[in-house]
Order: C-alpha cells, then sequence, then structure tokens
C-alpha cells in the first residue's frame, strides 16, 4: 500500500533518513536536472497489527520525493535492490536528514552486500535498454490527442461479400465497407467471439457503439432477412490496447522532462541517451560491488566522462551495447572469485529490523 507525499507526510518524527538522490548524487546532473529526493520513514511495529496496511511508500505524483518505510527498505535490500542500496553509501553531500536510528543501518550497510547484488544491477541495466527502446517509439510514433475509436478496430463482411464475388468472406475495413454503424445494430453471433451479425435500421437505429460498450440487441424474426447487412468483426482487446497505449504516452507527454528529448525530437538520436547512459553507470555500480564490496553512487574521473558522453549522444547505440555486454562479461568473471555471500541473511536483516524499530520507539515515547 501506498500513500502520497505532503510535507507533512511522513511526520519529522517518522524520518529516519533523506537524501538528494538521482543525478546530483551521481554527479551526471545538468542545468535542466530534476532534483530527486529519497527517505526512510519508521512506524510503530504496533501499526503492523492494524487492519488496514499501513503504508510501505509515501511519494507525490511525479516520484520526485518517494520515502520507504523502513521495513520496506530493509525488505528490498534483502532482495538486494540498487536503489536501496545506493541509499546507504551516499555521498555526505547529498545527505539532508540522518537519525540517531539509521547509524546502526548505514554501520552494518555491508549485510546487504552480496553477490546477488551484482545480478540485480545487471537486470535492472537491461531494463533500462528495453526502457529506452520502448519510450523510442514514443518520440518516433507520436499519438495524436485524440484518443482511439472503437470503429478503427472493426472488420467488416457486407452481406453481399459472404459468398459471391472473388473474394467470398473476406473481412475489410470498416471505412471500406461504407457502412455507417450509426445505422446499424448488431446481434451477436452464436458460438463465435467479438463477431456480430449487422442489421440495417437506417434513421430509426440507435448505433452499435452507445456510450462506453457495443449494445448487443434482440433482432425481430422479420427483420432477420429483410434487414441483415454482413457481419462484424470488432478487435476489443486490440482497441482497449491502444486506449491503454494512448493514455501511457500522453501521461509521459505530460510529465516527463522536455530537456530530456531535445536531441530525439530533431532527430539528432534515435534512442533515450539517458536510460543508457543509466545501464552504464548500473553496470559499473555491480562491477563496483565485486571489485570493492560496495556500490559505486558518486562517479567521478574517466567513468563520469564516459556517461557524460552517452548522454550527449557521442556514442552509438550499438557502441553502447557491446559497452554493456563487455562489463557483463567482467561482472561474470568477478562474480567467480569474489568472497562475497551469495545473498543477505534474511535472519539478520529480521534483527536489525526489529531493533531499529525498537530503539526509534524508545526514543519517541
Amino acid at each position: 500500500m501506498d500513500s502520497v507525499y505532503t510535507p507533512d507526510h511522513p511526520a519529522s518524527a517518522q524520518i529516519l533518513f533523506d537524501c538528494v538522490a538521482g543525478s546530483r548524487a551521481y554527479g551526471t546532473s545538468h542545468a535542466d536536472s530534476d532534483e530527486d529526493i529519497r527517505g526512510i520513514f519508521v512506524l510503530p511495529a504496533a501499526a503492523y497489527l492494524d487492519l488496514a496496511p499501513p503504508p510501505n511508500q509515501i511519494a507525490d505524483a511525479r516520484n520526485n520525493v518517494v520515502y520507504y518505510s523502513l521495513r520496506r527498505t530493509i525488505e528490498l535490500l534483502t532482495a538486494a535492490n540498487p536503489s536501496l542500496l545506493e541509499l546507504l553509501y551516499m555521498p555526505a553531500d547529498c545527505v539532508r536528514r540522518s537519525s540517531p536510528e539509521m547509524q546502526p543501518l548505514l554501520q552494518q550497510r555491508a549485510l546487504f552486500v552480496s553477490r546477488r547484488c551484482a545480478d540485480t544491477h545487471v537486470g535492472y541495466a537491461f531494463s533500462q535498454i528495453r526502457k529506452a527502446r520502448g519510450q523510442n517509439k514514443w518520440i518516433n510514433q507520436p499519438k495524436s490527442a485524440q484518443p482511439p475509436r472503437r470503429e478503427d478496430h472493426c472488420q467488416v463482411i457486407r452481406r453481399d461479400r459472404l459468398v459471391g464475388g472473388a473474394a467470398p468472406c473476406r473481412p475489410q475495413s470498416l471505412a471500406a465497407s461504407g457502412l455507417d454503424l450509426a445505422r446499424h445494430h448488431a446481434a451477436r453471433l452464436e458460438h463465435a467471439r467479438d463477431i456480430y451479425r449487422l442489421y440495417d435500421y437506417g434513421d430509426a437505429a440507435r448505433g452499435v457503439f452507445r456510450g462506453d460498450a457495443l449494445a448487443v440487441e434482440s433482432i425481430a424474426a422479420d427483420d432477420e432477412a429483410a434487414r441483415f447487412a454482413g457481419l462484424l468483426l470488432f478487435n476489443e482487446h486490440g482497441w482497449k490496447q491502444a486506449v491503454a497505449d494512448h493514455q501511457n504516452y500522453w501521461t509521459w507527454r505530460r510529465e516527463r522532462n522536455e530537456a530530456r528529448w531535445r536531441q530525439q525530437e530533431v532527430g539528432e538520436l534515435d534512442f533515450d541517451a539517458k536510460n543508457l547512459m543509466h545501464t552504464i553507470r548500473l553496470l559499473l555500480s555491480g562491477k563496483a560491488i565485486l571489485e570493492r564490496g560496495e556500490p559505486l553512487v558518486r562517479v567521478a574521473g574517466e567513468s563520469l566522462q564516459l556517461l557524460r558522453d552517452i548522454r550527449t549522444g557521442r556514442y552509438r547505440y550499438d557502441e553502447i551495447l557491446a559497452m554493456a555486454d563487455a562489463l557483463v562479461a567482467d561482472c561474470e568473471n568477478l562474480k567467480q572469485r569474489c568472497d562475497l555471500p551469495a545473498e543477505t541473511d534474511p535472519a539478520a536483516a529480521n534483527a536489525l529490523l526489529f531493533r531499529l524499530t525498537q530503539d526509534w520507539e524508545a526514543r519517541n515515547r
């Protein structure tokens, strides 16, 4: 269960830790970068005995500000979540607040560093590649402001094409058929999914689509032959998917950082450079875990220059994928000889959760 962030929620006394995260922590920010706040809040143990579950996360509408409950934090750390692990290794200049209860968690942060962390970093990295490809489609194939019409997902077999003609029983688009669904009624074709019989009622018709639904009629026996106009094939699943895609596209358009997409919209790049920059950053961090036992948060030197060059479009898509493949190979080799545990000890993580909660409750009695 999640909750909506406000300046008073979570309450100040509940906040164990918060920091400036994202590009400002990584060292990759620029003038148009958003400011991302990430933090941890705590609830009394009794809150988890309530029938209404407490929130796992408190966030604003755009997820620029996100606080995780301590319980959810430990749970995600135990699962080797890269975003939560980096909170335990934030540069000092990014930390805004850190409570006394946060110190034992920071002192025991190595508990959550494991070989599994390298695997999750690789997994997250390649999800960024998929994301870059998906949003690239939105850039190159923008959607109109008008939502998808049901009529555009209809095919028709007119009565005169059911048997006769050179290509009998071949469906054609609604537009090509010349039929106006507003002048027709529909009846379900028995034992067939998404196929309807059409009947022409002219000006007296109430239409096939009414409001949010396709209206299924009972046709009088006298009208069955006289008014039969053909068959309607309505791809309802395809229409619903198109509606969802349209909504996702326009949500992305409303909420996106415009400066981020400028290069793609003018044709300088054919991929989302920021996502691919984060692909390489995550892989560098996974490699650092296996080499040094901790993630790479603040990037510097040649690695930082590489990320900036990717962000500004210096490298082609295939070159970046080759870099990613090489880093994955490095991680696999390092994993074979590193001495990190395979994964976090859940009993130790659970004990730490109990201790931190009890310490906070004792201080806030």
